[in-house]
This record gives structure tokens, C-alpha cells and sequence, in this order.
């Protein structure tokens, strides 16, 4: 069996109306697919989100919650009573990526260039590091007046923890400078300038990365999805590059277990805008990359529906599937 787990897949529809195929009427954003590749929508999620939903996390201490990010904020859902309220988080956009990390729930405030850390016991902001410090002089220089206005300058999409469990951001661009706001928007954002940031040694790790998404540590290495180069690559845990599986896709989201010898890997349909501009692109369906973690090869490819653009992938254990099947 190539699947061997049930997956909760997110998903959304594109946020340019020139990508648009489906109405958001006809966008599913949480849908579970099974180990024999049946697909089916968890239905309380139908409307949340201007186009869908981008991250759920579940931490083991808030037995009976859901903590949903949709863009601009992020809902903590009690599952049982089906009630929801809204974090208050300040100034936050364009929310990517989150996850519960050393009993914080670590939000890439992705349009404002910011790390936050969440406590929710105390339900409020316990930590906020800004990327600014990181923006190079020449940048500086060369932006002036009109650089200032500009947000979302480093792209920063997942906080994680290395293997040192130092706190550390997956960015698209080291120096705080995306090139195409100021000028044009083309396919990818500033080519080969994606990396990681070490917010506690302040250490600045430029990986050449184009447009990266999802960075997961799997057997002692690093694989990122080096979205735009259409492949994931795979670092030890010094940042050397030491392999790159090719996925024919632009990667987002991503679960693995070691244990079964599996990672699932989510790549979104080719946009309406980019197979004009790139003529031998071909349009591809979203799904879900099986790959064998220890060969580093991909098994199947397993198309999902009702969604534009892929934005996470979870393994869900027995508990956690009767939870999203309660909410179906």
C-alpha cells in the first residue's frame, strides 16, 4: 500500500483572480484523504477564509482544540461545542505556517516580517521578533523612502527548531528584499535568494533557495521544499546540501513518518498566469507526492480535488481522524 496513512490535506483558492478556476463557493480548504485515496471534505470548514485555509495545529495539552489560521487571523476552535473565537495577535497578515513548539504556538506573521510566539494558557502574545535587523545596508540604501512602505520584505512563511533547539525562520529572501514589489512580478520572487534565519545567534544560513516552503527534519537531515525549483532539497544538519528529490510541482506542505518509511508531500496545480509566461510549463493537477524517505524517490502521485492551491499536509493518528470526521 503506497498510502499508508490518512491525511488531513488543506487547501485554497488562488488569491489572484487571473488564477481563478473555481468560486470559492466550490473551494473545499479541509479535506481528508484516506489510505485508499477516497477524498472527502470536512464541511465545517467550507466558508472559513477569504480562500481557504493555510495551517491547523493541535497541540496535545488542549485536548479538545483546533487552532485554525485563515490569512489574516487564527480561530481557536473547541471542537465539541463547535465554538470559535479569534486570537488576538495585533497586526498580522498573510499567515502561513504554524505550529506548537516548546508549549508556544509559533505563528510566521509572513506580511509583517515577524516570528510571533503565542501562549495559550495565558492566551496572549509572549514573544514577537521582528526581521528587521536582518535587512542588509545596500538594501537599505538603494530603497530609501519608497523601500520603507513596503512589507513583507523577507517572506517569512515557518518558525521551527533546529536540531541544536535553537529557533530558526524559513524565509524567501536573506536580506529583507524581495525585488519584484518594487519593480515587477514575474514567476518567482528574487531568484536563489531563499534561506533560514537563527533568531537566537542571529546567524544569517543563505541556502540558495527559490520560493521555499516547509522545512521538516527527517532522519537526522533537513528537507525543505524548494518550491519554485520544483524539487525538495535535503541539508544535514550543518546546512550542507547532500540531496534533491525533483517533484515536477510547486511544493507546500509536508508529513512524513520514519517509522513507515513515508512522507507526503504536497504540490499545487500550475497557476492559469504562469503557463503563459513559461510556454513549455504543463498545467498539473494539485495532489500529494507518496516518496520513500530512505530511497528519496517518489512512489505515487495522488490527485486532490475541490482546491487551487495546496497549503498543508498532516498525518492524522486514529484520535485525530475521529476529530476532523466529527466535524465532516
Amino acid at each position: 500500500m503506497e498510502v499508508q496513512h490518512n491525511l488531513l490535506i488543506l487547501g485554497s483558492q488562488n488569491a489572484k483572480e487571473e488564477d481563478q478556476k473555481l468560486k470559492r463557493s466550490q473551494v473545499k480548504p479541509v479535506q481528508i484523504m484516506y489510505k485508499d485515496e477516497n477524498i472527502e471534505p470536512v464541511s465545517f470548514f467550507d466558508d472559513w477564509g477569504e480562500v481557504g485555509v493555510s495551517s491547523i495545529a493541535w497541540p496535545q495539552k488542549f485536548k479538545d482544540e483546533l487552532f485554525v489560521s485563515v490569512n489574516d487571523e487564527i480561530r481557536r476552535l473547541n471542537v465539541k461545542s463547535k465554538s470559535w473565537k479569534t486570537l488576538d495577535l495585533g497586526t498580522v497578515g498573510d499567515i502561513h505556517d504554524i505550529h506548537f513548539l516548546d508549549d508556544l504556538l509559533w505563528i510566521s506573521n509572513t506580511e509583517y516580517d515577524e516570528a510571533i510566539g503565542y501562549d495559550a494558557e495565558k492566551a496572549e502574545v509572549v514573544k514577537r521578533l521582528s526581521l528587521d535587523e536582518f535587512r542588509t545596508e545596500k538594501e537599505w540604501a538603494q530603497g530609501g523612502e519608497e523601500f520603507e512602505k513596503i512589507k513583507d520584505r523577507f517572506h517569512c512563511n515557518q518558525v521551527f527548531k533546529n536540531y541544536a533547539g535553537e529557533t530558526c525562520v524559513l524565509i524567501h529572501t536573506i536580506n529583507g528584499w524581495l525585488f519584484y514589489r518594487m519593480l515587477f512580478e514575474m514567476l518567482v520572487k528574487q531568484q536563489g535568494e531563499g534561506g533560514v534565519i537563527n533568531l537566537d545567534t542571529k546567524e544569517v544560513i543563505p541556502l540558495k533557495l527559490q520560493s521555499p516552503h516547509s522545512v521538516r527534519k527527517i532522519n537526522g537531515n533537513y528537507w525543505i521544499q524548494d518550491s519554485s525549483d520544483l524539487s525538495v532539497k535535503i541539508y544535514d544538519k550543518e546546512w550542507n546540501l547532500i540531496d534533491s528529490i525533483k517533484t515536477g510541482g510547486f511544493g507546500r506542505g509536508a508529513d512524513f513518518s520514519e517509522e513507515a518509511n513515508r512522507a507526503y508531500i504536497g504540490l499545487s496545480a500550475t497557476r492559469k498566469r504562469y503557463l503563459k509566461i513559461i510556454p513549455t510549463s504543463e498545467y498539473h493537477s494539485n495532489r500529494v507526492m507518496v516518496t520513500d524517505i530512505k530511497k528519496r524517490k517518489k512512489i505515487k502521485e495522488v490527485p486532490v480535488p475541490n482546491i487551487e492551491q495546496m497549503d498543508n499536509v498532516y498525518i492524522l493518528n486514529e484520535q485525530m481522524l475521529e476529530v476532523f470526521e466529527s466535524l465532516k
